[in-house]
């Protein structure tokens, strides 16, 4: 395993023993930073915003996000777009609040080089995701589109 996947995976731990309402977090701090967001998911319930979740924590876990979910990324954006009308830049809006959330209820174990190594793998994330969005036609979360 490497190092960045193991700073990755004590940030995680860290983070779920010592705040149980990390994910809340993350939502509240997403609706209150993007208000269109909140509108979008005022129908989503625990259970779904739950599974949302760990969709996030398991491809931040993967270390090489592209190649391994690269068309699972462009199923979901489309169907994103087209089904729940989710706007490209909502993705790194999100990418930036999970990134300070997950700062603050990991505290214990933050360090620059955890900043740095998740950082990394949330970039590569967005990365993909904008690459998706692009292969599905749609502007990209940077406000760039195929055309």
């Amino acid at each position: 395993m490497s190092v960045e996947q193991e700073l990755i995976e004590r940030a995680l731990e860290c983070a779920a023993d010592d705040d149980p309402e990390l994910n809340n977090l993350v939502y509240r701090n997403f609706y209150e930073t993007m208000a269109d967001a909140g509108q979008l998911m005022s129908h989503v319930d625990e259970g779904v915003r739950g599974k949302m979740m760990a969709e996030i924590y398991r491809l931040l876990l993967a270390e090489d996000v592209a190649a391994s979910d690269g068309d699972y990324l462009v199923f979901e954006t489309k169907t994103h777009a087209n089904s729940y009308f989710v706007l490209p830049e909502m993705y790194n809006v999100l990418s930036d609040v999970f990134l300070q959330t997950l700062r603050l209820s990991a505290a214990r174990v933050w360090s620059p080089a955890v900043e740095a190594a998740i950082s990394r793998r949330l970039n590569a994330l967005t990365t993909a995701i904008d690459s998706a969005l692009i292969k599905n036609g749609c502007a990209t979360a940077l406000g760039n589109n195929i055309d």
